[in-house]
């Protein structure tokens, strides 16, 4: 029986180089990202909104995935000698290949002689022809019919994309500015800058609110860290667990992470069986404890011993 079931079609279809899969250098991003490239046609510009934006992806990490790319010599990147750069135009083109002495022979032009200056036009002579007294011919007008472009060009694609962004940016600076200056009173710039990044529209309200809930979750054992859990939480995939906890919940919360633990490590030095653990957890805590509390850390305990801790 065939475990990996390949697909037969020979139409929609990605060629990859064995070699460039097969490269241990290459981790799993950076495999995607290679595999995601090969699958655009050739004339497709390698822009770096548009595949942030594509792959919802930040720029730095894509950055970091691009620039790994070419020290490993998958991707080459053209610094084109402008001063200033348009609208919409790219200052830098990158080339990608799965196979890296293709890449090489295909941006040799660009490698070993520097970016060429445009020349005015004036430097070049202009030749007069002479008046040969002929009537000019008459070209006939062919209309062209419309073929559906299978190969096409994303130069458009980008610049909405541009478009887009910058018009989200300008909408949201005013408020990104009053709140940054609060949160830096809070928060450290890397979890100023994740939070943003998720919602930035987020008021100073929603953040107050959001905190709080954090601060409680982190106070009763449901969560490692504060920040995380409140970027989490802006993202929408952190359900708070409890609203409001008194002071003698969250003893009973810390007090029973620690017993969890305790057990756990237990089990770790002296192997006993998975059901005497859980029965000494029981036994010491659910006549001290509230039953639901004592029920919701032995479920935690009970999957942490199944899964081998």
């Amino acid at each position: 029986m065939d475990f990996i079931i390949k697909n037969k079609n020979k139409i929609n279809y990605t060629i990859v180089f064995n070699k460039f899969i097969q490269d241990k250098d290459l981790n799993l991003e950076l495999l995607g990202l290679g595999t995601y490239l090969l699958n655009k046609p050739p004339n497709w510009v390698i822009n770096i909104n548009q595949l942030s934006y594509d792959l919802n992806i930040g720029k730095d990490k894509l950055l970091r995935l691009i620039n790994r790319m070419i020290d490993l010599g998958y991707m080459y990147r053209h610094k084109k000698d402008i001063a200033f750069v348009r609208r919409g135009e790219l200052k830098n083109m990158y080339y990608f290949s799965d196979d890296k002495e293709l890449l090489n022979k295909t941006t040799e032009p660009f490698r070993s002689v520097a970016t060429t200056p445009q020349l005015h036009l004036s430097t070049f002579t202009t030749q007069q022809y002479p008046n040969m007294d002929k009537p000019p011919l008459e070209i006939p007008v062919v209309e062209t019919p419309k073929v559906e472009n299978t190969s096409y060009n994303n130069t458009s694609t980008y610049k909405e994309v541009i478009e887009k962004e910058d018009t989200k940016k300008e909408t949201i600076l005013t408020n990104n500015i009053s709140i940054r200056a609060y949160l830096k009173e809070i928060l450290d710039d890397a979890t100023i800058a994740n939070l943003l990044r998720v919602k930035p529209d987020i008021t100073i309200e929603e953040f107050k609110n959001l905190y709080e809930m954090a601060t409680l979750e982190f106070k009763a054992g449901l969560c490692n860290s504060i920040n995380a859990c409140l970027v989490k939480a802006a993202t929408g995939k952190w359900s708070f667990r409890y609203n409001i906890v008194g002071n003698d919940e969250l003893k009973a919360h810390r007090v029973l992470k620690g017993k969890l633990n305790y057990y756990v490590d237990y089990y770790k030095i002296a192997s006993p069986s998975k059901n005497e653990i859980l029965s000494k957890f029981l036994n010491e805590c659910e006549k001290k404890y509230d039953e639901n509390l004592v029920s919701f850390y032995y479920e935690k305990l009970k999957k942490q011993l199944e899964s081998g801790v």
